[in-house]
């Protein structure tokens, strides 16, 4: 016995074509295409954004790194201000102590005038 070839477009096996049938077959076949297209750009994708984590995690490291940078480049600046605004403080302490000292010793020689005015 010989085996029939069966159409595979005959979707209902009555042995005829009809336009729906291949309509409804090659939408099916499209409709596989499709699917296998959406697969391949899934797998793209897939690997595109494993490459961008890991592009995000050197990234990361990289700005880790920079941010420890600019940290101690800034502790080292504040560090410098600190001392020189302790410069300053202790400059402007020793004016301010020279010129009480100052007005202290104008102070006494007025009282010292007044004294001996007053003896006199």
């Amino acid at each position: 016995m010989e085996e029939e070839k069966v159409n595979p477009m005959d979707l209902n096996g009555d042995g005829k074509v009809t336009i729906g049938e291949k309509v409804q077959y090659y939408a099916g076949k499209a409709g596989e295409k499709v699917e296998e297209g959406v697969k391949k750009v899934y797998e793209g994708v897939k690997e595109d954004a494993k490459d961008a984590l890991e592009d995000a995690k050197v990234l990361a490291g990289k700005a880790k790194c920079k941010a420890k940078d600019v940290y101690a480049d800034a502790k080292g600046k504040a560090g410098e201000l600190a001392d020189k605004g302790k410069a300053k403080a202790a400059e402007l302490a020793d004016k301010g102590k020279a010129k009480a000292a100052e007005v202290v010793d104008k102070a006494k020689a007025k009282i010292d005038n007044l004294k001996d005015k007053k003896e006199a």
